[in-house]
């Protein structure tokens, strides 16, 4: 198979091999080095800076998930981070087939960015569109439905941001040097994950590297059936360098290398009879520069970013029922960038700025090779302001021209406006109201590029646009917090991305509401949530095989995490839980309509006094050992699953996670 562009040896078995050991030593480092490097800490006073590339706080009913939450979730995959998320759910138990969707709608129709790129990544409808290894992420921000003007292009059903550490992160104020080591052991796959960061910090200089490989056998299912194709086999490398000078400018670079290189199946989101797993191979570089002033005035606040994403994948899908195998080869390059300024007045912060992006995506499926370019360039002002103690609003607006190259050198163009517009306002000490509207253009974007194929036709395209409401309540009493929202969003002329008439296109409708609460006490919380989602296509049941790049509807969930940390062992003690309610009303899609299920997941984690920095940790998911299939997996929905030419994947059974971790 061919290889990506700038894609060394490291992702072979020597790679694996040395991250091994490294994690290895790193995480059996004695006690006594680390408490050598601690007392060196310089005693001065530093202040956190601040980051020139975290995106502001989310709006109120959207999901903001800070370190926190990440190092209690301990993720494997990207569905662990959202695992807890009413308004979120990722399927597919294989990572690179997981697809993000937001109150139902898939991701392809929110704008996504990790570190401020932007992903293009519509290589296959089978292959996710936000794959990533969650280990060094450093918070994750969802708008759910209304979108920002600044967030960016595309943001039809909301944003997706996803913020990775840097050096800053692992190195105090003071010291030159940290990092981790980790090693995990999942007894389901028999398999190994390693990961192991090293950071340093001289002046203003902070430079990090960080190394993840994983590997095991196939998984099994609650029943003990061996699910062919499921192996993990994932490399990533990160590496980040940053340089604040003294009057406050940072500039830093960040180069990030994923790939998966496996036999999947010829469908990796779901179980086709119809064919063996195949050689695969899926790689992803992100590269990103951002320069911006962490010391800003009221009028100077600049903030610059240029990002390139090359995402690829090549593989072969076999296919028994008919004989015959077909070659899909996907490249698709994105240069995107954005610059912004923010004004700090009496009343609040005003963002105004300009971006862009370039796509190009060249690839097909046995033999034929087209190439798609698709382009945007954009303006956008952005208000967030109090106007009084009670009062809050954020409204904005961006115009938008989008371009789009067709493989026959068609040219389809459009421009277009968006508007968006919040409040909050609190109607006691206890009762905070909500509510947001807006409309979204959403323009051209690339089609599914692995599906090219000579017969595609871009006569009568039009841009899709969205409209988007939300209305909530916020009740906060001592250490209680509940919040409520009910949202409707509607995608006028979306884009179906894999068909041949490029003007083909469908409306989605998305609406429910997302009920979360919590109670907090000194060593733990309990936090419990309930999502309903009702999600059509051109007013119909979801297909799942005819849903891609659209939606699923989710139907009735119930969430409940606890967690309780006794102080004087150091250990820590919790659980998360999922209910999904049985839905009948697709009966006529499914025959019986969709079946529900409960799957719980506990864990224990242990910092022992004796050996500072060190974490021991045991998960155990599935505790039931359950048989069931995530109501966000591609397929569950499907009349074919009644033949048996398709089926969902069924999760992983009983799976105990032994994870060791040194901070030093």
């Amino acid at each position: 198979m061919s290889h990506g562009l700038f894609c060394p040896s490291f992702s072979g078995q020597n790679f694996k091999t040395g991250l091994m050991v490294g994690a290895a030593f790193v995480v059996m480092a004695t006690a006594a080095q680390a408490q050598d490097a601690q007392q060196q800490t310089d005693q001065t006073i530093v202040f956190a800076p601040i980051s020139i590339d975290a995106k502001a706080d989310v709006i109120t009913g959207g999901v903001q998930i800070e370190q926190e939450d990440l190092d209690r979730a301990n993720p494997e995959t990207m569905r662990d981070v959202f695992r807890q998320e009413p308004a979120v759910t990722v399927s597919s138990p294989i990572s690179i087939s997981q697809q993000i969707h937001v109150n139902g709608v898939e991701d392809t129709n929110l704008a996504v960015d990790i570190d401020g790129a932007r992903q293009a990544n519509k290589t296959y409808h089978h292959i996710g569109t936000t794959i990533m290894d969650p280990g060094m992420l450093k918070a994750v921000k969802v708008e759910t439905g209304v979108a920002p003007a600044d967030a960016g292009p595309n943001a039809l059903a909301g944003t997706i941001s996803l913020e990775t550490k840097d050096g800053r992160d692992f190195v105090a104020p003071g010291d030159s040097f940290g990092g981790f080591g980790k090693i995990s052991f999942n007894s389901n796959t028999d398999g190994f994950t390693e990961e192991a960061a090293v950071a340093g910090r001289m002046g203003g200089l902070d430079v990090m590297a960080y190394g993840m490989t994983s590997d095991g056998h196939a998984y099994e299912d609650g029943d003990g059936n061996t699910v062919e194709g499921s192996d993990p086999a994932s490399d990533n490398l990160l590496f980040k360098v940053g340089y604040t000078a003294d009057n406050g400018y940072r500039v830093k670079f960040s180069a990030q290398h994923f790939d998966d290189l496996a036999m999947r199946p010829p469908r990796p989101d779901f179980d086709f009879s119809g064919g063996n797993p195949a050689p695969t191979e899926y790689r992803r570089q992100n590269y990103t520069l951002s320069i911006g002033d962490e010391t800003p005035t009221e009028m100077w606040d600049p903030k610059l970013s240029l990002a390139y994403t090359n995402t690829r994948l090549d593989m072969t899908t076999t296919m028994n029922r008919f004989n015959a195998v077909a070659h899909v080869e996907a490249d698709i390059q994105t240069l995107n960038g954005k610059a912004s300024n923010t004004f700090t007045t009496d009343v609040g912060k005003i963002t105004t700025g300009l971006d862009f992006y370039n796509d190009v995506g060249k690839g097909g499926r046995s033999g034929y090779k087209g190439t798609e370019k698709a382009s945007n360039v954009g303006a956008f002002v952005q208000a967030r302001t109090s106007w009084t103690d009670d009062l809050r609003t954020s409204v904005g607006t961006r115009y938008d021209f989008s371009r789009l190259e067709g493989h026959d050198n068609s040219k389809n163009t459009a421009n277009g406006a968006s508007v968006n517009a919040n409040i909050e306002y609190d109607i006691t000490n206890q009762f905070m109201g909500y509510a947001g509207a807006g409309s979204t253009f959403g323009g051209f974007q690339l089609g599914e590029i692995g599906l090219a194929r000579s017969a595609n036709t871009y006569d009568g395209m039009e841009a899709s646009r969205s409209t988007n409401y939300k209305v909530g309540l916020v009740y906060e009493y001592d250490k209680i917090t509940i919040d409520g929202n009910t949202y409707w969003t509607q995608i006028n002329d979306a884009l179906l991305l894999n068909k041949s008439n490029r003007a083909d296109n469908a409306t989605i409708h998305s609406r429910g509401f997302n009920i979360s609460g919590s109670y907090k006490y000194g060593n733990g919380f309990v936090r419990a949530g309930f999502a309903a989602n009702n999600t059509r296509i051109n007013s119909q049941y979801l297909d799942g095989r005819s849903a891609d790049y659209l939606g699923q509807d989710m139907g009735k969930s119930f969430n409940l995490e606890v967690a309780h940390t006794i102080d004087p062992y150091g250990l820590t003690l919790g659980t998360t839980n999922q209910l999904m309610l049985p839905d009948e009303s697709q009966k006529g899609i499914t025959v019986s309509g969709l079946d529900g299920y409960f799957v719980s997941n506990i864990y224990a984690e242990w910092y022992p006094e004796m050996l500072d920095g060190l974490n021991l940790r045991l998960d155990v998911k599935n505790l039931f050992d359950h048989m069931y299939s995530d109501r966000s997996n591609v397929g569950i929905n499907s009349e074919s699953a009644a033949t048996g030419t398709i089926a969902s994947f069924y999760e992983p059974g009983r799976s105990f996670i032994l994870s060791a971790r040194y901070d030093f």
